[in-house]
């Protein structure tokens, strides 16, 4: 991988060779990269490093799953990795009339109020992800359900894309307030729904988020222009 992040043409070749082919000798992939030998060995080095490839008992080179997973993931116009929207979970937690609100705490939006939010943890049940991060952030105990799903880009003032989130809008209802533990990266505190959303910096998804949920819509797309100030 260059330092622009793309990959050498070299690198690209061998990789959708074996894409189509699944195994192939080294002649065939020197062929297919049209180069020297001696240049060649030090792609085909790389790639053996970096566990996208491997060189089999038989003497035939093959993906590993790494390597699968990442030529999955190539534009072969570029060379560069495709840009795909983050998974992440908004987190909606309610008691009677009461939400639990969260201003976050670190860049970007550093100070901005709204829903809690996290990454999906890779391998495991959204569910289960939201309640691991709610736990994690808050010391609170919670089951959650899927209420929808709610994509949201972000873009500044001159059009360009600061970033592209599908969120899992994760819901759970409990039947007291728990106490709040303190988390460094934001800061949680139950509130009156009405409140959070007269909240200074309100993140513009936050009343979108209690639409969907009060109209029960399953999906949802915005674009959310900020600052550069604001971002």
């Amino acid at each position: 991988m260059n330092s622009d992040g793309k990959l050498h043409k070299a690198q690209s070749a061998v990789l959708y060779t074996l894409q189509y082919a699944t195994r192939a000798r080294y002649s065939e992939l020197q062929r297919a990269a049209d180069m020297q030998s001696d240049v060649f060995k030090f792609h085909i080095r790389k790639l053996v490093t970096q566990r996208f490839i491997i060189k089999a008992d038989d003497g035939l080179y093959e993906l590993t799953a790494e390597g699968k997973a990442f030529v999955g993931r190539l534009d072969k116009g570029t060379g560069r990795e495709i840009e795909q929207p983050k998974s992440s979970m908004l987190m909606v937690v309610r008691c009677g009339n009461y939400i639990l609100g969260h201003r976050r705490e670190r860049e970007p939006f550093n100070g901005f109020w709204g829903i809690a939010s996290a990454p999906v943890l890779r391998g495991v049940p959204l569910v289960e992800s939201a309640a691991r991060e709610l736990n994690k952030q808050t010391g609170i105990e919670a089951s959650f359900r899927v209420a929808g799903s709610y994509r949201v880009i972000d873009k500044n003032t001159h059009g360009n894309v600061l970033e592209d989130k599908i969120f899992a809008v994760m819901v759970a209802d409990i039947d007291r307030l728990a106490p709040v533990r303190p988390w460094s990266g934001g800061y949680s505190e139950w509130m009156p729904v009405k409140e959070l959303l007269q909240k200074p910096h309100l993140f513009p998804i936050t009343p979108a988020i209690f639409e969907m949920l009060s109209a029960g819509i399953a999906f949802r797309e915005d674009v959310c222009t900020y600052t550069n100030a604001e971002y």
